[in-house]
């Protein structure tokens, strides 16, 4: 499936933030109605218009984790931890996509990394909820 970006030349675009947050909102909304297609879509095309932020990467990481692929899932968000090192909200998604994808080893460290990095964040508080939840996630 075409994403918007390919239809149009990106150079030809200017998009406002505002407009860019709103078609980001548009792909969350699209994926919790388990539109995972058209989401997927959109982050793809929000990624080609913004290249160094980790933000769209991460969203279609969880479209892909939603549908179940969970190693395109991991290598996404690996691909966008990488581009932003010091982003909570990478590392956690890369560490959700490694536990679903039953690297729990690997992802039980990431996510003592979000904790110790920000232990009052709400980053925080989701890894400590799916360590918690790690037992039904990804036995051992």
């Amino acid at each position: 499936m075409p994403n918007f970006c390919t239809i149009m030349k990106i150079n030809d675009v200017s998009i406002s933030d505002e407009e860019l947050r709103v078609i980001l909102e548009t792909g969350y909304i699209l994926r919790e109605a388990a539109r995972f297609d058209e989401a997927e879509a959109i982050f793809r095309g929000v990624i080609e218009l913004m290249p160094d932020s980790e933000v769209p990467q991460i969203g279609l990481g969880t479209v892909l984790l939603q549908k179940g692929d969970f190693s395109a899932a991991q290598s996404i968000c690996e691909q966008a931890l990488r581009s932003q090192p010091s982003s909570l909200y990478a590392r956690l998604h890369y560490a959700e996509a490694l536990l679903f994808g039953k690297q729990r080893e690997q992802a039980e460290a990431e996510l003592q990394k979000v904790i110790q990095s920000a232990p009052d964040s709400p980053y925080s508080r989701t890894a400590q909820a799916l360590l918690a939840a790690a037992d039904q996630i990804a036995p051992q």
